[in-house]
């Protein structure tokens, strides 16, 4: 399969300074190695934190010291400051090993809305990772499918990225009704070819339990989903993520 095939752009990935997300920096790039796309980078400081550390009755603990004292405005954007510088040298040691093209932003917002509102068409979200169990072999990779364009072009992005990385692909297909379920096999099936290393599970629906469900029983590496799953319902993405032990990638 070709890059043509996929035509992604860019592997977008928010950041915002918890200490876990540099192991996602290093997930980004190899997800830009596989799909032969370039990285980037959103740096994003939570508004909600900015605004209430201008408040005069915020107080904060110290990491080290744990006593509590005034939360200063400024002290907290110096130090998101020199977070940020910390992530983006990290981003281009890990695309300068890879021969990556890469790039990195700073903005004001909240990381999922901010990194979705600047991904266009062709380009890959990831969402950072959960612990995930240990495996013996390669995790598969799974993917949503409910028969719409989008779903079509994520099922063709992850049949790619399973290829790549020498994984199986589970093609999840969500039909409340058996004539559903039959029409998305069909059109699964045409798209999946000859490939002995997919196939295709039947889920009632396409609410973040069901999702979550079946990615972990499955043990994933990453379930990919079209972005338009999460515009307009925070909400939906957050429980998902949080039920989830692999990558989020939201195709765009």
């Amino acid at each position: 399969m070709t890059r043509q095939d996929t035509g992604i752009r860019r592997i977008l990935v928010a950041l915002s300074g918890a200490g876990e997300e540099l192991g996602w920096i290093e997930a980004a790039a190899d997800l830009a190695v596989s799909l032969e796309a370039e990285l980037a980078a959103l740096f994003v400081e939570d508004v909600d934190l900015l605004r209430a550390s201008r408040l005069p009755s915020m107080r904060e603990m110290g990491r080290q010291s744990a006593q509590l004292r005034d939360m200063q405005s400024a002290r907290l954007e110096q130090s998101l400051r020199a977070v940020a510088r910390r992530f983006e040298e990290a981003m281009q040691r890990a695309a300068q090993v890879r021969t990556l093209r890469c790039s990195f932003q700073v903005v004001q917002g909240k990381p999922l809305a901010a990194v979705l509102s600047r991904a266009g068409n062709l380009d890959v979200v990831l969402v950072g990772r959960r612990a995930a169990p240990p495996a013996a072999s390669p995790r598969p990779v799974a993917v949503l499918f409910d028969g719409s364009m989008a779903a079509a072009a994520t099922l063709a992005v992850a049949l790619r990225l399973a290829h790549a990385e020498g994984r199986a692909c589970v093609v999840l297909i969500a039909a409340a009704d058996a004539d559903s379920y039959r029409e998305h096999l069909e059109q699964a099936r045409w798209a999946i070819g000859g490939r002995g290393d997919a196939s295709v599970q039947r889920l009632a629906d396409s609410e973040p339990g069901a999702l979550s469900a079946a990615a972990n029983r499955l043990r994933v590496a990453a379930l990919l989903l079209p972005a338009a799953y999460a515009e307009g319902s925070a909400a939906r993405i957050d429980a998902l993520r949080a039920a989830l032990r692999c990558d989020l990638l939201l195709v765009a």
